[in-house]
């Protein structure tokens, strides 16, 4: 099931929200686990004891972590993150050894490939940095199973984030009363959510399915195509996240914020403070700080950099594409720091924002394609092997209602900057009132009736 499904908004959503809103308030987390544990079997039943069983092991070994003393604290820290750490391994990277081992001439029989369970890696993330909270102590082990689970396994950002800390929900978890601005402040968020993810995202996906397809595309092709995705993944991706935060705050949880206008920035280090704010800063306490951060000189927190740029896009799929996707934008933050190492002169925000934005989509095209031939003929095509002008075949997969959303997708990108030249228009812009957040939301509801489901891109990570 999948938040843009007429089962979603029309029977469990509706259902959910009756019943969270029917029973006293000390079963409300136990309403949302419920309806989270049916939302997670709505998919696959069969891999719901693995979840249960990560959250359960995660929350006895918390309790560990938190009673124990010396060597043993270590040792309870170890036990809570390794073995979430290797279900995640088995299930989304062994396909790639397997894969990568007999790509390299071993002999493998008989091999099945192993279904990766949607959101186990959103799920696993919020497992290890609870242990390690706990064994900082920035947070208290949680003693409640129910709350716990509640946490980990609540449907708004089970399956595709964003990475929510346990100590951004503890103390919502224990106790809340019900705030009807913020359940109106949740609800405008995931009709807005839906409407991007809906008229923009979903409304761009086959334009770039077709620009992929190209065997030989021009380089007016590939711009086009790689545009489109562009837009396509943001609004997709950031959609989404503002549904789960809309759904989130319905029940007075707030997650954290996961984007803010990463197409705006002005340099990569800005980029990477600006797009998927919930796993860069994840990586960042829980992988490059642990590694040595800037601790132990330039050479150092280069590699530590370089080290976390290619684990987090190998997080986002067991392919070696994203790894050297992540090897891609590790080099491009490398060379920001180095040049403000050697104090050379500041780049205008004008030219920083263009090289910016050419780094970015480059790196989306490797991001998107399948395999290497699909990058390479892809990057061809960018290059102008295959000429410059539009295709034939790629003008007849053109539709107008692509182009017009293709330019529609350019201004919101963009819109976000006239706040500072038009104040009129800033307070609109920056949080677009509920009734225009309501037209587009019924406007995405008729759209949504002709087209089949499109799944959200994160759901594959």
């Amino acid at each position: 099931m999948v938040f843009v499904s007429d089962s979603f908004v029309f029977v469990f959503l509706p259902l959910f929200l009756i019943a969270y809103a029917s029973v006293p308030a000390f079963l409300r987390n136990s309403t949302i686990l419920f309806f989270s544990l049916v939302f997670y079997g709505w998919w696959r039943f069969d891999f719901l004891p693995l979840l249960v069983a990560i959250a359960c092991w995660s929350w006895l070994t918390g309790l560990w972590i938190a009673k124990a003393s010396g060597p043993e604290r270590r040792w309870a820290l170890l036990a809570g993150i390794v073995p979430p750490l290797v279900s995640l391994i088995c299930f989304k990277y062994v396909n790639l050894i397997v894969e990568s081992v007999s790509s390299l001439g071993a002999p493998v029989k008989d091999w099945s490939s192993i279904p990766l369970p949607i959101g186990l890696s959103f799920f696993v993330f919020g497992a290890i940095s609870y242990s390690v909270d706990v064994f900082r102590k920035t947070v208290y082990a949680e003693p409640s199973l129910i709350n716990y689970s509640t946490y980990q396994a609540m449907f708004g950002h089970l399956v595709a984030g964003p990475v929510v800390r346990y100590q951004s929900v503890a103390e919502r978890l224990k106790s809340r009363v019900f705030d009807s601005a913020e359940f109106a402040e949740g609800l405008r968020r995931f009709m807005l959510g839906f409407a991007q993810k809906v008229l923009i995202g979903d409304t761009l996906a086959p334009l770039v399915d077709a620009g992929y397809a190209l065997p030989a595309p021009s380089t007016c092709d590939a711009i086009v195509t790689v545009t489109a995705y562009t837009l396509h993944l943001y609004f997709d991706f950031a959609g989404y996240s503002s549904m789960a935060i809309g759904l989130g705050l319905m029940v007075g949880l707030k997650f954290p914020e996961n984007f803010d206008n990463p197409y705006l920035s002005t340099s990569l280090a800005d980029f990477w403070r600006r797009w998927h704010i919930s796993l860069s800063s994840w990586l960042r306490d829980y992988l490059y700080i642990p590694l040595g951060g800037n601790r132990a000189g330039s050479f150092r927190s280069y590699f530590n950099l370089m080290v976390t740029m290619a684990l987090g896009g190998l997080w986002h799929g067991a392919s070696w594409t994203f790894m050297i996707w992540g090897i891609w934008h590790g080099i491009g933050l490398i060379a920001g720091r180095a040049w403000n190492a050697m104090r050379m002169p500041p780049v205008p925000a004008p030219v920083g924002h263009v090289v910016t934005l050419v780094f970015v989509m480059t790196g989306w095209t490797l991001f998107r394609a399948q395999d290497w031939q699909t990058a390479a003929i892809m990057f061809s095509g960018l290059a102008g092997q295959h000429g410059l002008a539009m295709s034939n075949g790629f003008a007849a997969a053109l539709r107008p209602i692509e182009v017009v959303t293709l330019f529609v997708g350019i201004a919101m990108v963009y819109l976000p900057a006239l706040n500072k030249s038009s104040p009129w228009l800033a307070p609109v812009i920056a949080r677009p009132p509920f009734a225009l957040a309501t037209i587009l939301w019924l406007w995405s509801l008729w759209v949504m009736q002709s087209r089949t489901v499109i799944p959200f891109l994160y759901f594959q990570f």
